[in-house]
């Protein structure tokens, strides 16, 4: 069968019909993943093909060279694939060139440094950005490595340090913006955080230069893509007769709210769906509360039930009925939501999209990196119900059967989390404490109430002795 490339585009599928000659990068992207390709890329390409060729993207890999390896032979041009009662194909374009950070730091560099690059984004999770309780961990191994010498940087922050230094020094009267795209909170201000840091040790006039020309901000992201396997590949072959190596597949619904505070030149993804406002914090805090919180709740029992995905999981009424009351009684009183949303209409609508049966996402995907995602997911919302004297039965369930998760996936050797050594030191202790305290949830007040943990403990053990199902069913009596 034929590979898929420029020279052989199936005639039956919908594709790009812009000149990726004269498309030129406009956009950096850091962390070239399904999430990436499967959304912002969408918006660019359909601004590409409105004619706006100056924003192709070039991306960059901060780690393997396995996504340039796929792309590169079929000329960066993917298949993404909608799934739902309808299955749509798209030949997608809009990628230029992939560059493997570890492999070519200095190109890295140089295209974040030429003039012609007005957006820099990011997809490359919680881990990436080495946070601890929500702030920069200025004693990361890494960062801390760069704040001694920046030769040789190998996290988002030193790379963008360095070409900040080189664009002030060979483009200074060029403007740069630099936009978060990962379910974090305040991801902009985290980015500048770093950046600064090694700026105002490597070179203070940069640093100065930044702050008129360098911008920082922030967006809110939302689409479901889950892990490619060969079940998609093989259904792009039936589909458009073409063998593709990493194409992407994504639920109909996608959304980008974004920061309207650019310092230069501005994309039109207003006009291809995408919305600016001024304040992006209430968009950040209601996926971050709702439907990643949400989405971390269902998969972990759903884990524990010996479920694969997370459709499977929400058959169960158990699990079911108790990630929607979660988020009823101890979510939605506790996390506002936008002026235009309504809590329990957004409630509903992210369970129904997690039940997309047509489109199957790992209960051990959501799960990846659970010890980082909770201190944005869960962590404040508990925070905030606890000030005002609120009891949390639903979270402290959900506390302990993360412990439990974090255990269980330890012994089948399915954990994939950056704290997995601690973990594992601690795989025979039962004590919710040391877990807890792994994923820095001692910056957090509900670590010291003692109330709440001792109830987490209660139900730790209960779902080691009795089973997740049973404990569920015990607790919704």
């Amino acid at each position: 069968m034929i590979r898929l490339s420029a020279s052989n585009l199936p005639e039956n599928i919908r594709h790009y019909h812009y000149d990726r000659n004269a498309m030129t990068t406009g956009i950096v992207h850091f962390g070239i993943g399904n999430f990436h390709r499967a959304h912002q890329a969408i918006y660019v390409d359909d601004l590409l093909n409105d004619g706006a060729t100056q924003w192709g993207i070039t991306g960059v890999s901060l780690r393997s060279s396995s996504m340039k390896d796929a792309l590169a032979p079929q000329d960066y041009l993917y298949t993404l694939v909608t799934l739902s009662d309808v299955t749509e194909c798209r030949i997608m374009g809009p990628l230029k060139n992939i560059i493997v950070a570890p492999d070519q730091p200095q190109a890295v560099i140089d295209i974040i440094a030429a003039p012609t690059t007005k957006l820099v984004s990011s997809t490359i999770t919680e881990k990436g950005y080495g946070l601890a309780s929500g702030r920069v961990d200025v004693t990361h191994p890494a960062l801390k490595s760069e704040f001694a010498c920046l030769q040789a940087p190998t996290t988002i922050y030193g790379f963008l340090a360095r070409a900040i230094i080189q664009r002030f020094k060979t483009s200074a009267d060029s403007k740069l913006t630099i936009m978060c795209c990962d379910n974090i909170s305040a991801g902009g201000d985290l980015l500048k955080v770093g950046v600064e840091h090694l700026l105002r040790k490597h070179n203070s006039d940069a640093l100065l230069w930044s702050q008129d020309h360098i911008g920082f901000i922030s967006s809110m992201v939302d689409r479901v893509s889950p892990a490619t396997d060969e079940t998609l590949r093989n259904l792009i072959k039936i589909k458009t007769g073409r063998l593709d190596a990493s194409p992407v597949s994504a639920e109909p619904f996608t959304q980008w709210i974004i920061e309207d505070n650019f310092a230069g030149e501005r994309p039109a993804f207003d006009k291809v769906g995408a919305v600016f406002v001024d304040d992006i914090e209430p968009f950040e805090q209601m996926k971050l509360r709702y439907l990643n919180a949400g989405h971390t709740i269902a998969s972990t029992l759903g884990y524990l039930c010996g479920d694969t995905y997370v459709h499977e999981s929400l058959r169960r009424p158990e699990i079911l009925n108790f990630t929607r009351q979660a988020l009823y009684e101890n979510v939605l009183p506790h996390a506002a939501v936008p002026a235009g949303y309504v809590g329990a209409a957004y409630i509903e609508d992210v369970i129904k999209r997690f039940q997309n049966s047509h489109l199957p996402y790992a209960n051990l995907q959501v799960g990846t990196d659970s010890s980082q995602k909770i201190q944005q997911r869960w962590f404040p919302t508990i925070d905030r119900a606890l000030r005002s004297k609120a009891s949390l039965p639903y979270f402290e369930f959900c506390l302990g059967a993360w412990a439990v998760f974090i255990q269980r996936s330890i012994i089948n050797n399915e954990l994939s989390d950056p704290k997995k050594a601690a973990f594992k030191e601690i795989i025979n202790t039962n004590d919710i404490a040391p877990y807890l305290k792994i994923a820095n949830a001692d910056k957090f007040i509900f670590y010291n109430q003692t109330v709440f943990i001792k109830a987490v403990n209660r139900y730790a053990q209960k779902i080691r002795e009795n089973g997740i199902k049973q404990t569920i069913i015990d607790f919704e009596c």
